[in-house]
């Protein structure tokens, strides 16, 4: 079984976040994940919630597209899964062009779209 993992995303990359699921579904592998996103994300709580969220994986993906550098929330979600000492990496979600990569994400832990690629970087949270 793979191991659990947030997924850090801007609001209009959510089609990308939607898109991984469904390939993880239609692949033949063990791969799935669990939709823990935080359905308020500007309630006053959403922080409690993320850690805990956060918490209950192995490590935080990253969908890293045209303004994910800047939003607050992929950043404290990147700062808070390094915290916890969670592997983490990132995904660019276009084919063509390579967006800024959000401060606390090694750029060495960038990746481009590739399933079988994200595959073997989830194997490696051991």
């Amino acid at each position: 079984m793979a191991p659990r993992a947030f997924i850090s995303f801007e609001m209009e990359d959510q089609w990308a976040r939607n898109f991984l699921s469904q390939q993880a579904k239609d692949k033949n592998n063990l791969i799935e994940f669990v939709d823990y996103s935080v359905k308020n994300p500007w309630d006053t709580s959403w922080k409690t919630e993320c850690k805990i969220r956060i918490s209950r994986t192995r490590g935080t993906i990253v969908l890293i597209g045209e303004t994910t550098w800047q939003s607050d929330a992929v950043l404290w979600e990147i700062a808070e899964s390094n915290r916890q000492g969670h592997f983490i990496f990132g995904i660019q979600v276009s084919s063509t062009a390579t967006y800024r990569v959000p401060a606390g994400l090694p750029s060495t832990s960038v990746i481009r779209w590739d399933f079988d690629q994200i595959v073997q970087w989830l194997g490696t949270w051991t």
